[in-house]
């Protein structure tokens, strides 16, 4: 038995594709991961965002730490936080059985493993245009290490969107065409959880799949799938919600999202992103910090080379069969993506440009290449030939003109990097002599098909075995041992110097390293634009907007006792930091500084301001008055006038550093006595001589509650951060964190989970019935 099955496991086409994804994914991760002796780094966001991403995660997951995040700058909801990165994702939780600290040399294999569901998955949607499967594993590899594969390399979350987008399409397609039900459904609960963001762009090529894929076709047909469609997408957006509804409601407070498009910017980019555009289609992905042409650098995600073939045999079937629903979607998908308003109908309207849904499209495009090559032999030659000349041509006068036009008056052409350049134009140049000769001259040859998948194999590991090289050699500085000691060890000699009290947080030179949340230790600094939404808020009224990192400016010198900055970790040496502890970590020695006129978290004001009075203070002196007074709404006032008092005139006149010592002075004399983080919450201990409010740096959110004394107070919002009133004498205050949108989503997964059950069952009852309406017993059968 156990013998038939492994054989059959061999011999499926499923399993064929794998294993040509993995020998495709080797020649490019092996030789890297093989040279750092198993670990695998990049460059920038790769190992400063997705690998202390995933160890936070891992960590935090097994200890039982997931609601909030204390190690996520000031301090984040942890679901809302990792649900776009990590949380959703089956290959995060398949690294679970490691340690967090292995993560640098799972990271490397796990990306082969993705690169290997992408292709399955994408040949599991198109076997069913193709007579011959061969055709179908080809495209499953044009569409895995396509250009948008391979530019994401440093996103290592987006690699799982692009594995599990084909089962959409296939599940609608079942749905539609072969009336199964609970595939598709299955597919969008998958999808909307793997990652939250993406699917809502997801949602919108759906719309216009079905639209072009069926109604245009036959909508007399088709629209009768329409009601199943949207009830088995429900049911399957449903089931998502225990993740999917918390990540929502956490994202809604990003101020990034609420940017949007206005007049003639909505309807034309600049003529560079045009170019740019252009670019992705016809040749190889760039390196995205080390750009070759028109952009120094571009994080926007612009990739959809198919290797090899480039566009070539998408141009033919669009110039063979005009009418092809196929070449619709891909000529729609085209006039979307160049212009502003429908690019970002993707990415939830917003106004920055993103590329970061081509992978759609090139999924469509990648299917076309497989059938214009099955049908190699009855499309028309001159399509293909014209197909191969557009493609030439285009990508001939897009090279002379980024070459040789002057691009500003100081700068010759648009090409930064020759080298690396003419690197990607002579990969595009072979890619079409390789198109060429296979599909012109040898089209009809007995050994066509396994020549042509080495070739592609080859070229596409190549390729992005290139792109992995060069990004290594460029940042050479962030191999994969000096992201290591910079991370792993420095978080174990941080974890054995720093106190084991928990009233502080530590700042860290470098900003963008995400140290402290391999530390896992509480910080004002963090490299990532999931964040609460008050932290963005907090730094909106210092005039000092966040963007995608925490940078405090030296001169905010008031926020380190305001945010419990105790501690000070950097690799240059401070003569005048009172040194705490220092250590070398392999590549550098770090120093770690206290602040010695710290606070901890939690203490006490006697006094108030408005939201006006503060912003009518200088933007430079606003980090020393939040030591003065907290920070209230008209609405709020009234609420604590029983508690606090306004702020003196001659106070808020008086704002400098000179008052710096005694107002921390003054915060001090009523802090938190004892101070204790966990699971929940976080517990505080405070002795007062009067009613007044107690401060605690810790982001607003409605997931909060509170307790003094057994007794529930309500919270009220100072300029991003907490107070709650406090009574004379000792106090034992309690907060508790629950996950906005958590239980609700639960709930709603639970129904939609028995409804899809339902659905199942009952459709094939349905089904059944409409084949055998009176009850019959079909020839040959007897009944029971």
């Amino acid at each position: 038995m156990a013998v038939s099955v492994l054989k059959k496991t061999f011999q499926s086409d499923y399993t064929k594709v794998f294993l040509l994804c993995l020998l495709t994914s080797g020649l490019m991760f092996l030789p890297s991961i093989i040279i750092n002796k198993g670990l695998f780094t990049l460059v920038g966001d790769f190992n400063y965002q997705q690998i202390p991403f995933n160890m936070l995660s891992n960590s935090s997951i097994k200890h039982g730490d997931i609601f909030w995040s204390w190690a996520t700058d000031l301090g984040s909801n942890f679901i809302g936080s990792y649900s776009f990165y990590t949380l959703g994702s089956p290959f995060f939780w398949l690294s679970l059985l490691f340690p967090a600290s292995f993560f640098p040399y799972i990271i490397g294999p796990m990306l082969m493993l993705k690169y290997c569901v992408a292709g399955m998955t994408a040949f599991g949607y198109m076997k069913r245009y193709v007579s011959d499967k061969h055709y179908a594993a080809m495209g499953a590899l044009l569409y895995a290490f396509s250009g948008f594969s391979v530019v994401n390399l440093m996103f290592n979350h987006f690699q799982d969107v692009i594995a599990f987008f084909p089962l959409l399409l296939a599940g609608m397609d079942k749905l539609v065409e072969d009336r199964k039900h609970g595939w598709f459904a299955a597919a969008v609960a998958l999808n909307a959880t793997l990652n939250f963001f993406f699917f809502m762009g997801e949602l919108v090529f759906l719309i216009l799949y079905f639209c072009i894929r069926f109604l245009a076709e036959d909508i007399r047909k088709y629209i009768r799938a329409l009601p199943k469609c949207l009830l088995e997408g429900a049911v399957g957006l449903g089931m998502a919600c225990f993740l999917f509804l918390p990540a929502v409601l956490f994202t809604v407070q990003n101020p990034r999202l609420n940017a949007f498009l206005y007049g003639p910017s909505a309807l034309t980019f600049d003529g560079a992103r045009y170019l740019e555009i252009i670019k992705a289609f016809l040749m190889p992905a760039d390196l995205m910090p080390y750009q070759s042409a028109i952009y120094d650098s571009d994080f926007t995600s612009s990739g959809a080379y198919l290797p090899l073939f480039g566009p070539v045999l998408v141009i033919a079937m669009m110039i063979g069969e005009r009418k092809n629903w196929m070449s619709r979607i891909t000529l729609l998908s085209l006039i979307m993506a160049c212009i502003p308003l429908l690019n970002s109908l993707f990415y939830v309207l917003n106004a920055s440009y993103y590329a970061r849904w081509f992978y759609m499209p090139v999924l469509i495009m990648a299917l076309m290449s497989a059938v214009v090559l099955e049908k190699r032999n009855e499309i028309s030659i001159r399509s293909i030939r014209k197909g191969w000349l557009i493609t030439a041509g285009a990508t001939a006068l897009l090279a002379v003109f980024l070459f040789f036009y002057p691009w500003s008056p100081s700068e010759k052409s648009a090409v930064f990097r020759p080298d690396l350049f003419l690197f990607y134009l002579s990969v595009t140049l072979a890619g079409l002599a390789g198109t060429y000769y296979l599909i012109g001259r040898f089209k009809s040859t007995k050994y066509w098909t396994l020549v042509t998948t080495a070739v592609l194999v080859l070229f596409s590991g190549g390729l992005g075995l290139f792109n992995i090289e060069v990004t290594n050699s460029v940042y050479s500085y962030q191999s994969g041992s000096d992201i290591y000691n910079t991370l792993i060890k420095t978080a174990r000699f941080l974890n054995a110097v720093l106190p084991k009290s928990e009233d502080y947080r530590v700042g860290i030179s470098d900003d963008g390293s995400n140290l402290p949340m391999v530390s896992n230790t509480p910080t004002v600094n963090s490299f990532t634009s999931m964040v609460n939404g008050s932290i963005f808020n907090f730094y909106r009224s210092l005039d000092d907007p966040r963007e995608v990192k925490t940078i405090i400016p030296d001169s905010y010198f008031g926020l380190q006792p305001l945010l419990s900055e105790r501690f000070y970790i950097d690799t240059v040496q401070d003569k005048n930091g009172y040194l705490y502890a220092q250590f070398n970590n392999g590549t550098n020695t770090v120093y770690v500084y206290e602040n010695k006129n710290v606070l901890p978290i939690g203490f006490t004001y006697d006094y108030y301001m408005t939201t006006k009075q503060f912003n009518m203070i200088p933007a430079e002196d606003r980090h020393l008055a939040l030591l003065k007074a907290v920070v209230l709404s008209p609405s709020e006032v009234s609420r604590v006038k029983n508690f606090l008092l306004p702020i003196p005139i001659s106070q808020l006149n008086s704002i400098e550093s000179g008052n710096y010592l005694q107002d921390v002075r003054a915060r001090a004399s009523e802090a938190s006595t004892y101070f204790h983080r966990d699971q929940h919450g976080f517990t505080s201990k405070i002795r007062t001589d009067s009613e007044k409010y107690a401060f605690f740096s810790v982001p607003y959110d409605q997931g909060w509650s509170a307790t003094v004394n057994g007794q529930p107070v309500q919270i009220l919002n100072t300029d991003g951060f907490m107070i709650v009133p406090v009574n004379e004498g000792n106090n034992t205050i309690r907060f508790t964190y629950q996950t906005p949108g958590l239980t609700a989503g639960i709930f709603i997964s639970l129904l939609s989970l028995v409804l899809w059950a339902g659905w199942i069952y009952g459709g094939k009852k349905f089904s059944e019935r409409l084949s055998n309406p009176f009850g019959k017993t079909p020839p040959g059968r007897t009944l029971s």
